[in-house]
C-alpha cells in the first residue's frame, strides 16, 4: 500500500518531513521560496485549495491513501509523524486533529448554502477538522468525478487569501471526501 503526504506550505519549518516514513508532495504558497520547490502555487485560499489541486492532477493515478496537512501539522496534532507513519492501512479514512460539529447557526446556514449551490451533497451533522488534515483512501477520493472536484476548486477565490468559501470548503471536507458520516466527534485524535 502507497500512501503519500501533500503538503500546504507558506513559511513553516519542512524539517519534519525527514521523520516521514512514506513519500511526501510540498506545494509551496511563498512567492519569495518559488525558487526552491516544483510545486508553487499563489498564496490564496487556505490548505484545501493545494488538496483539491493534488487530486485534479493526480486524479487518475492517485496513491491508495493521501495525507492532506498543513507545513506546521503539530499544531493541530503533536502526534502527527507518528499518525502518519504508524497508519496502518485498515481504514479508509483518518482524522489528524480534533473533530468538531459545525453548529454555529449562522456559518452552518451559510455552508449548507454553499453546499446547495455547488452540487456537494451533505448530512446534518456536519463535522469536520482543523485545517482537513486527515489521511483518506483513494476510493473515497474517487467517488467523486474529476469534473465535481474542478467545480469545487473553481469556487475559491483567485486573488484573495482569504475568503468565506475556503472555510465551508475545509468545514465540508469529510462532506466530499465521503466519509462524514463515520468520523467521530473526538477531542483525543492526536
Amino acid at each position: 500500500m502507497r500512501l503519500i503526504v501533500v503538503i500546504c506550505h507558506f513559511k513553516e519549518s519542512l524539517d519534519w518531513v525527514n521523520l516521514l516514513k512514506h513519500d511526501y508532495i510540498i506545494y509551496n504558497k511563498n512567492p519569495d521560496n518559488n525558487y526552491r520547490f516544483d510545486n508553487n502555487l499563489p498564496n490564496v485560499g487556505f490548505d484545501t485549495i493545494v488538496y483539491l489541486t493534488y487530486i485534479i492532477d493526480n486524479y487518475n493515478d492517485l496513491p491508495d491513501f493521501v495525507c492532506f496537512s498543513q507545513d506546521n501539522p503539530f499544531y493541530h496534532c503533536e502526534s502527527f509523524i507518528n499518525k502518519v507513519n504508524d497508519f496502518n492501512f485498515k481504514s479508509e479514512f483518518l482524522p489528524i486533529g480534533k473533530t468538531y460539529i459545525r453548529d454555529n447557526e449562522e456559518i452552518l446556514k451559510q455552508t449548507i448554502t454553499y453546499a446547495n449551490n455547488n452540487g456537494i451533497i451533505y448530512k446534518e451533522p456536519i463535522k469536520f477538522i482543523n485545517s482537513a488534515q486527515s489521511i483518506v483512501s483513494k476510493d473515497l477520493i474517487k467517488k467523486n468525478t474529476l469534473e465535481f472536484y474542478k467545480r469545487v476548486r473553481d469556487t475559491l477565490s483567485k486573488t484573495e487569501k482569504i475568503n468565506q468559501i475556503n472555510y465551508f470548503v475545509e468545514y465540508l471536507w469529510p462532506t466530499i471526501l465521503n466519509f462524514n458520516d463515520k468520523l467521530v466527534i473526538s477531542n483525543n485524535n492526536c
